[in-house]
């Protein structure tokens, strides 16, 4: 409520712009220290390192030679490891930044916490992801014959052509 006395009012109307102005300038550090911020999470045998930026999306992913012929499952399972280490570290550095730049009780920065907090949940207890890569999975699993070699597949069947061609190019397209 805005105080009936002219003088007053207008005091209190500019320690309230002065506190937007403060408040303005707070989230424009949160937002640069923000788009500063990323994590980065190295495998327990140092074999895979990723790092995210700050929204959590993997901007590096480093493989050292001792991935060089590693089964891809596990390395699979490395790199999405690390990703999840690297967000769930992003999701704490979020919220200490948060902390320190904007008041607590604020309401978008609950907001924004909540978000980071929703979309990066903490490790599992076990220190597991909760990711557990698929073992039978294959593109283009081939039947093995008697031999015990990959039989190669059949080739694609092409439709067949029609035969009724009167010179016009009806609704086919000319492009095969």
């Amino acid at each position: 409520m805005i105080n009936p006395d002219p003088l007053k009012a207008a005091d209190e109307l500019e320690k309230w712009a002065a506190g937007l102005e403060q408040r303005a300038v707070r989230y424009n550090q949160l937002q640069q220290q923000l788009d500063a911020t990323s994590a980065t999470a190295t495998s327990p045998d140092g074999s895979v390192r990723v790092t995210v930026d700050s929204n959590g999306v993997p901007t590096d992913v480093a493989l050292s030679e001792r991935t060089r012929g590693a089964d891809p499952a596990h390395v699979s399972a490395q790199i999405m490891a690390g990703m999840r280490k690297a967000q769930a570290d992003l999701r704490h550095r979020v919220r200490a930044l948060i902390q320190e730049t904007v008041p607590a009780d604020d309401e978008p920065a609950r907001n924004l916490a909540a978000q980071y907090e929703q979309r990066f949940p903490d490790l599992r207890d076990d220190g597991g992801t909760g990711y557990e890569p698929a073992q039978d999975l294959a593109i283009g699993r081939l039947d093995e014959d008697d031999r015990g070699t990959a039989a190669p597949p059949p080739p694609p069947q092409r439709p067949a052509r029609r035969d009724d061609t009167d010179g016009d190019w009806d609704d086919r397209t000319f492009l095969r």
